[in-house]
């Protein structure tokens, strides 16, 4: 990376420009860096603590089977953490407003997978379940038990490490889009190793009986309506906690931010107690159904909500560009409205025309990006954003 030298759009963007970028690198930390070793932040040692005990778990509850049924749980991670891998594109590639660091992401995977699932969950929820069995009776334990703990005991173990994630990146995690995408990440740590338990656990289930078949299948089972399960539970509660705590870019919004927190634990209580809402019977199918649509519709609203914020960063971050004729005002409000998008595209001429306009949208985020971890300096990596720009630019507008 070349060194900076000068600020970006000198010669053209208006002081005012340039202050609105200054002012929104500030707040926002767009292009801020995470250094996760953080020996004098209290936060650090809670996490690393928090995720030795989550490792002493978990491999006391594994080591007993390794030896009967190593291939099989071998197996059972394999393809857990593939699945794991599959989600983990997704959400990176949703994540198109301030990109997390990568160190941060997995930060974020860890704590759900050993400190939020074995530190916590896990253990609390078998004191809990335990607990209702004795005090209401094993039929209505099974019906109820799992949707009266797990959203309580499970999202607030997420909860914490979020919090802590907060204490060690207080400079980048400071919107309600950050909540839902970190939590996402944190959810998806819990589910793929959710997941692989529930695979361990089905071989032995079974008395060893083919127990690479019975990892395989169940493997595949928990994918398959891994879809609306803990990142969604946990973006949503994650969201809802920046609302409550307010940032520096995110003004406190009480009602907001309990509504997101209870959305988020009212979704994770369906479908964990989908078999007594149903009657375990068919209708356990329509109320995993209206309950994967009224999660995905509350997620949607999460993301728009969440969204007039990030889009005054990029326009104030990309002002002194606009005001230099590095990005039109037209090509920004392009990329930014779904609206202006596609009256864009549809009046590019051409497939190669309305390709490159597509294309232009994400440009101009790149660019946005790179002028962010230049703190609004020049360097190479802006030029080639620009050009880019400009590139992309003379396709779409080719008649």
């Amino acid at each position: 990376m070349s060194a900076p030298t000068a600020p970006v759009g000198v010669g053209g963007a208006d002081a005012d420009a340039a202050a609105r970028q200054a002012r929104a690198l500030e707040v926002s930390g767009w292009g801020e860096r995470f250094t996760f070793l953080q020996p004098h932040n209290l936060c650090f040692w809670v996490f690393l603590g928090l995720m030795a005990v989550g490792l002493f778990q978990s491999w006391s509850y594994f080591r007993p089977e390794l030896g009967f049924y190593g291939e099989a749980i071998g197996i059972s991670a394999v393809l857990c953490v593939g699945f794991g891998a599959i989600w983990w594109a997704w959400l990176r590639h949703v994540d198109r407003w301030e990109r997390q660091p990568v160190d941060l992401v997995v930060a974020a995977v860890a704590w759900g997978a050993i400190a939020a699932t074995f530190g916590f969950a896990m253990t609390v929820n078998t004191a809990m379940l335990s607990i209702y069995a004795k005090l209401f009776g094993q039929d209505w334990a099974s019906s109820w038990a799992a949707g009266a703990t797990a959203p309580f005991t499970e999202e607030s173990a997420k909860l914490c490490g979020f919090l802590l994630l907060m204490g060690l990146a207080p400079r980048l995690v400071r919107t309600a889009n950050d909540g839902l995408v970190l939590g996402a990440f944190i959810g998806l740590g819990f589910a793929a190793f959710e997941d692989f338990l529930y695979a361990a656990n089905a071989v032995g289930s079974a008395f060893g009986t083919d127990p690479v078949q019975h990892a395989v299948q169940i493997s595949f089972t928990r994918f398959a309506v891994g879809f609306v399960s803990h990142p969604l539970f946990s973006a949503l509660v994650c969201s809802g906690a920046v609302y409550l705590i307010g940032t520096a870019a995110q003004p406190r919004r009480i009602a907001r931010g309990l509504l997101f927190v209870a959305a988020g634990l009212f979704i994770h209580f369906t479908w964990d107690d989908a078999g007594g809402l149903g009657g375990h019977g068919a209708g356990v199918f329509l109320v995993m159904a209206l309950s994967t649509i009224a999660g995905f519709v509350l997620l949607t609203i999460a993301f728009r909500l969440a969204a007039p914020t990030e889009h005054q960063f990029v326009r104030d971050i990309l002002a002194p560009e606009v005001e230099a004729g590095h990005v039109r005002a037209d090509e920004l409000d392009a990329a930014l409205d779904r609206r202006a998008r596609k009256a864009a595209k549809k009046a590019a001429s051409g497939r190669k025309a309305k390709k490159a306009q597509k294309h232009l949208g994400q440009a101009i985020m790149d660019l946005a990006h790179d002028v962010a971890r230049a703190r609004g300096l020049e360097t190479a990596e802006v030029e080639q954003g620009r050009a880019e720009v400009a590139r992309l630019r003379s396709v779409a507008e080719v008649r």
